[in-house]
């Protein structure tokens, strides 16, 4: 029986992420995928700057060359002319990174792999398939099979990161709640063999026409994306014939000037499942939670839900927490993810009315588009759980490369040494100077010092050393960390 810390079930780019985050704790890892190779057509398309965050954290920050820095979008008539412009902020945001960027999901992907292939606490199961799981007190045992071999992976926890139709949450029971987003979407990728002088280069745009509303969006050059938003009635299979799909794209490029990578139809969903944990299973992206496209923010959650995780199965693994730590998972997640489920399937809903309507809204300036950040739920947090920034030091160094994937206090305060010893137990980075842009937001929060955690949300701000010890000690409690 092969014995680890943590079985990762699905390894997409949020099973990837979570594989590589627990190692960076120190953990053991049997990252399970039955794929051997990644897919090849892309799913996922967009990421943002805390996600590069912890793509910078992974190892991989230099991704974003692969990267192409999205400009913005509009909303079109069905004659082209927009009638609502969004601009994405072209200066590097807060996080230390580009809000929005368009990418590849296959080299994404390949990318993550090989980071784990070189990585001495992971086992890649690549090809291998989950078909049982069961659960005693003490650990998780999956039965996985790769053709005719069939062998036992024993680990202390199991997290299910293995998509919409997840194995595991069916396994678990979990109950399903649909925010009311669903749509059938024909997906069309084309690799065009120069880049159609009629589309632009780094922007999208969702063209609000009769019957069949229309999203374009640039992947990475020359990869393009086209979704053509399906209403009641529409025949999916006729549509995905290539002649079709040579027809539907016929007013922007040419057939035969291009490759067509993937012309299929996906129903998307706006979905939060209840129940992210079940003794020792847990759940982590689409498996606890699903959206449509419109913000982008699907597999950006998943990520999210990867980096709270990883480091509370971490503390827990190893001692320094209690189980109970495990529970402040859904309940900081769930209601954090909720407001992008929403805002999404609004949109959705929205663009289809506009397919089948005939008013729009009077055109207007641009807007440039704030990234939407909603809090953490209820769990461990002294503050309301606010992401935290990205400064640079004056020689440019981010502040994550400094502090890695751990608890991060920044400030300049003495403390005791039994509050030293505390920092010690939960793996405190102590930055004494972040530089002026740590220093200026400390401060317009009447604040000397702060607590963040390893996830780069907040969880408390120090007026004083003694705010600051006492915080120590409160998020030791909440850890049921003994001095």
């Amino acid at each position: 029986m092969d014995t680890y810390d943590i079985a990762v079930v699905g390894c997409g780019p949020v099973g990837l992420t979570l594989a590589r985050l627990l190692s960076a704790k120190g953990l053991r890892v049997a990252a399970i995928d039955p794929n051997r190779i990644v897919c090849h057509h892309p799913r996922a398309t967009h990421l943002d700057d805390e996600s590069m965050r912890t793509l910078q954290t992974l190892g991989a920050a230099d991704l974003e060359q692969r990267f192409l820095r999205q400009a913005g979008w509009t909303l079109q008539l069905p004659d082209g002319t927009p009638f609502l412009q969004f601009a994405h902020a072209r200066d590097e945001s807060g996080q230390g990174w580009r809000t929005d960027y368009q990418f590849h999901q296959p080299d994404f992907e390949s990318r993550l792999r090989g980071l784990l292939a070189s990585d001495p606490n992971v086992d890649l199961w690549f090809g291998w398939s989950v078909t049982e799981i069961a659960q005693d007190a003490d650990a998780v045992y999956l039965t996985v099979t790769d053709r005719n071999q069939v062998k036992t992976v024993k680990a202390a926890y199991a997290v299910g990161s293995d998509g919409a139709n997840s194995f595991v949450r069916h396994l678990m029971g979990s109950e399903v709640e649909d925010l009311e987003g669903t749509q059938r979407s024909l997906i069309v990728d084309i690799h065009p063999f120069e880049h159609p002088p009629a589309l632009p280069v780094d922007s999208g745009f969702i063209l609000c026409q009769g019957k069949r509303p229309i999203t374009y969006v640039p992947i990475f050059p020359p990869m393009l994306r086209f979704e053509f938003m399906l209403l009641d009635g529409d025949d999916a299979a006729a549509l995905e014939r290539p002649q079709a799909v040579y027809d539907a794209l016929s007013r922007w490029i040419e057939p035969g000037s291009y490759r067509i990578m993937r012309a299929d139809t996906y129903e998307w969903h706006a979905r939060l499942v209840h129940g992210w944990r079940s003794g020792r299973l847990f759940l982590a992206g689409d498996a606890a939670h699903e959206m449509p496209p419109m913000l982008g923010q699907g597999m950006c959650s998943g990520l999210r839900d990867a980096a709270n995780l990883a480091w509370k199965l971490a503390a827990v693994v190893r001692g320094v927490g209690s189980d109970s730590l495990l529970d402040t998972y859904e309940s900081e997640r769930a209601p954090h993810v909720r407001p992008y489920i929403a805002e999404s399937a609004r949109q959705a809903n929205l663009i289809e009315s506009f397919g089948i309507g005939d008013t729009h809204p009077e055109l207007g300036e641009p807007q440039t588009l704030e990234p939407l950040r909603p809090p953490l739920g209820p769990g461990l947090s002294g503050e309301p759980g606010r992401l935290c920034p990205q400064p640079r030091a004056a020689d440019g160094t981010r502040l994550d490369d400094v502090t890695g994937y751990n608890f991060v206090v920044v400030g300049k305060q003495a403390v005791s040494a039994e509050i030293a010893e505390l920092w010690r137990r939960l793996d405190v980075a102590v930055v004494v100077d972040a530089g002026p842009a740590v220093e200026a937001r400390l401060a317009a929060n009447s604040a000397t010092a702060a607590i963040i955690r390893p996830d780069r949300y907040a969880f408390a701000l120090a007026a004083d050393t003694a705010e600051l010890e006492t915080a120590t000690k409160e998020l030791a409690r909440q850890m049921a960390v003994r001095a």
